[in-house]
């Protein structure tokens, strides 16, 4: 799965070098993969076969400045967060590197992998699970491209599939946030590449069939719901404003208080923040005023 995910971004040209590092797009990736063959629930690492493949020759762990005794002496992995601490990524042998560069060989490559350790009942899964991938990076690229543009963008973005639109959408939010929601500021991801970070529409598609980034924030599960059920918004100057109505009698909003009247967290590009156009319409049409 591991390998899978990595071939995935030598051909999105992710990867430009020889160097491969335990990063966000590499972790999103594989639990895209892991989910597509494990039952749900059943968790997944990516640290075990980012550390153990360097048993298979192929594999160079690349340490830590210091840490190279340490990482020498190590037999198995004790999370991410010690992984991260060892070492600073890893590289493939020369020759398969230049393979890499290839489009036929990658994918000869995959087709190799799925059919020699998947069984049979999974090939077609994984294999679909490859061309989404591909085309949500696409489609992810296309969005940033189209949102150099000033206006808001009204046109249908059907051309994709809902499930690869969806993909794309999301990884377009979640790397221009960092996989941090613009609300509270919680950033959480895990060994198996889950995150606490949702991809949000400002207009739902329903209504507006935009998937432009510029109407899109990246919010942890709460945030969303409550910007969702208009318990929460934006003022257009970027300040977060809360509801009335969290403050019901019977209603315990935690956090949310906290947060209320601060700036939004956007993100570095702020020619990507949200539309004035977007966010007014969710403030005349979603948000509750009283």
């Amino acid at each position: 799965l591991l390998l899978l995910s990595i071939i995935d971004l030598f051909a999105q040209s992710y990867i430009r070098q020889n160097f491969i590092e335990l990063d966000d797009e590499l972790m999103e990736l594989f639990g895209l993969y892991w989910q597509a063959v494990n039952p749900p629930g059943k968790r997944g690492d990516i640290t075990l076969p980012f550390f153990h493949l360097h048993s298979e020759g192929f594999w160079h762990l690349l340490p830590q400045p210091g840490q190279e005794a340490v990482l020498a002496a190590k037999r198995r992995t004790d999370g991410l967060k010690q992984l991260r601490q060892l070492v600073l990524g890893a590289r493939l042998d020369e020759a398969l590197y230049q393979l890499l560069q290839d489009e036929q060989s990658r994918n000869l490559l995959r087709t190799t992998l799925i059919q020699t350790y998947f069984a049979p009942e999974m090939h077609q899964r994984l294999v679909a699970r490859s061309q989404n991938n591909a085309e949500a990076f696409q489609y992810s690229m296309e969005l940033l491209q189209k949102a150099k543009e000033i206006t808001l963008r009204d046109e249908p973005e059907e051309s994709y599939s809902p499930a690869v639109r969806d993909q794309g959408f999301r990884r377009v939010i979640v790397t221009i946030y960092e996989h941090r929601c613009a609300f509270c500021g919680v950033r959480i991801l895990t060994a198996d590449g889950h995150t606490a970070i949702e991809a949000a529409h400002i207009i739902p598609w329903h209504v507006s069939h935009n998937d432009d980034p510029r109407n899109g924030l990246a919010l942890c599960r709460l945030c969303h719901w409550s910007f969702d059920e208009g318990l929460v918004t934006l003022t257009p100057s970027y300040q977060i404003k809360l509801s009335p109505q969290l403050a019901a009698p019977d209603n315990i909003p935690g956090h949310l208080f906290a947060f209320g009247k601060r700036p939004f967290l956007g993100p570095n590009d702020q020619s990507l923040w949200p539309f004035p156009e977007s966010i007014t319409w969710h403030q005349q049409t979603l948000f509750r005023h009283r």
